[in-house]
């Protein structure tokens, strides 16, 4: 598992619910980094996703495809597809560092 910053700048509003009784515990709140990567267009996305990949020194000549999936540990979280047909899991931090795990499987993505 390896762990970089993302430096884009980015913007997005917030929104929030109120907890539902019986429900798990809910996530921690997004901070503003976590939100602005939310946000991102499409292309936008998969060019922040790229660089993450690229910084945990993985192979990657261009993501083709990104997927968001349920957040990990209070992280937005995606799948990402490389050109080569490698797949990752990118998942952001509070403070912008994200996680990237290769998955076993591309075809979901």
């Amino acid at each position: 598992m390896r762990w970089m910053t993302l430096t884009l700048p980015l913007a997005l509003a917030a929104c929030g619910s109120g907890p539902d009784r019986g429900a798990a515990a809910p996530s921690p709140p997004l901070t503003e980094v976590q939100r602005r990567v939310v946000a991102l267009s499409d292309g936008q996305l998969r060019a922040v996703l790229l660089r993450s990949i690229i910084d945990g020194e993985e192979p990657c000549q261009g993501v083709v495809r990104a997927k968001r999936l349920p957040d990990r540990e209070g992280r937005p979280t995606w799948a990402a597809r490389c050109g080569n047909g490698t797949a990752y899991q990118v998942a952001v931090g509070p403070d912008g560092t994200a996680r990237v795990v290769q998955l076993p499987d591309a075809t979901e993505v």
